[in-house]
């Protein structure tokens, strides 16, 4: 059994799937933060990833052991892809491989089938599938009783321009119930707002892309109300809940703002809201890992469960937001503990507010960054884009340039000092010549 002691006295490894990132600061701080808490505990990292991923892509932290899978990045990865990896990590790797994780939601099922070849903690490849492929999961909650949005795969698209549509089996449907709402168009599976489309009546495909009536896309019913997050950790299946986040988006819909903890005194009860949490988990089958579970809250007041990931939130919503409202919290810490097996240290107490604000701009190439005004101490900026380079717009017209998290005691607070601080950035983008 693996304890905080035996690390002094024999070598113990962390297997981490995919080690590049897409250069974002939030992203360069998940693994540093991953690689700080490794270090605590004296443990060895071996990363992995896929050759052309590392030929274009340099890995935000130093790795004690680095394996290279051949060729491109690919989703999966058949049985003897696997062996050959578990054996090279046997042998490069002198000790003993305490855990497996990926940090980044493209790993997760390399993961999951690599750890299982180990013989570490993991979610099962079944589980990874069910909770990444948007209409199973919607599917497999429903199935345990718990409400879920009309949710088809979009399987083409008739000669006279009409989708076509599956449940989630792949059993045909000649078409879904009507939604005075509309309809959410998105990739199967995916995340990030990529893709993400809003049209009125399942008629209306005027402005989807030839990829969309291709298939690998799904229809999903639009759910009016506020969205917010759940951030924590589950163990052993049982989840442990840090805080929640209030989320912003654009008309894209497009995460461009997030604030901890969020104001949930619309739901009626707090007990009953982690019920419903543990009861999606234990329908979609989650074990262990860091949580990051999404899910509105209408004007009704009932909450709808939407995405369900196995590593933190995207952005800065963990571990930055996270460790700023619970000051003390070893995020990734828990995680590695978790995953070996070992009982987490009490929590801190929420006692702080935190949110992070990106500041959005036409894609183009970047002219000028700077700023107008003096940034307050509880603010950290980040520059994502500089002068000469360009900046790529985020599922639609909007590029991300730079990024604000600000900490206070309390909302009002830490909105004022995002406002200051987004009142002092300067952005000047020129568009991209089509010559």
């Amino acid at each position: 059994m693996f304890s905080r002691d035996s690390v002094v006295a024999e070598r113990n490894w962390a297997v981490l799937v995919g080690v590049t990132t897409s250069g974002s600061h939030a992203s360069t701080h998940w693994f540093k933060s991953f690689y700080e808490a490794c270090q605590k505990r004296h443990i060895m990292i071996c990363g992995v990833d896929f050759e052309e991923e590392l030929k274009n892509k340099i890995p935000p932290i130093s790795v004690d052991c680095l394996i290279r899978i051949s060729g491109p990045y690919r989703r999966s990865l058949d049985a003897d892809e696997i062996a050959k990896i578990a054996t090279e990590i046997e042998t490069r790797c002198p000790g003993r491989v305490a855990l497996s994780t990926a940090l980044r939601e493209n790993y997760q099922l390399q993961n999951s089938l690599l750890a299982e070849a180990i013989g570490v903690a993991r979610n099962t490849a079944d589980c990874i599938e069910r909770i990444q492929d948007k209409p199973a999961c919607r599917d497999a909650l429903r199935k345990a009783g718990i409400y879920q949005p009309q949710s088809l795969r979009i399987v083409g698209v008739t000669s006279d321009g009409c989708l076509q549509f599956s449940d989630a089996s792949g059993a045909v449907v000649e078409k879904p119930t009507d939604s005075p709402r509309g309809w959410i168009v998105k990739p199967s599976i995916g995340m990030g707002s990529v893709g993400v489309r809003h049209i009125l009546n399942v008629e209306d495909t005027s402005g989807l892309d030839a990829v969309v009536l291709e298939g690998n896309y799904c229809l999903e019913e639009f759910i009016t109300g506020i969205e917010y997050s759940v951030e924590g950790i589950a163990i052993d299946g049982r989840v442990c809940i840090y805080t929640t986040t209030a989320k912003t988006t654009n008309e894209d819909f497009v995460e461009i703002g997030h604030i901890q903890p969020a104001d949930l005194n619309s739901i009626s009860s707090k007990l009953e809201f982690e019920e419903q949490l543990q009861s999606c988990v234990n329908a979609l089958g989650i074990e262990c890992g860091n949580l990051h579970v999404e899910f509105w809250v209408t004007p009704e007041k009932k909450i709808v469960w939407g995405e369900f990931h196995v590593r933190q939130g995207g952005d800065f919503i963990a571990p930055d937001l996270v460790s700023a409202v619970r000051p003390g919290i070893d995020y990734y810490g828990n995680l590695i503990d978790s995953l070996c097996g070992l009982p987490l240290h009490p929590l801190p107490e929420i006692t702080q507010c935190a949110a992070s604000k990106f500041i959005e701009a036409s894609p183009g190439v970047v002219s000028e960054v700077s700023l107008y005004d003096s940034v307050p101490e509880e603010i950290d900026l980040y520059w994502e884009c500089f002068p000469g380079e360009v900046a790529h717009a985020v599922n639609g017209s909007h590029a991300r340039v730079a990024a604000i998290v600000a900490r206070g005691n309390d909302e009002h607070t830490v909105t004022q000092l995002l406002d200051r601080a987004a009142n002092a950035c300067a952005v000047r983008v020129a568009p991209v010549s089509r010559d």
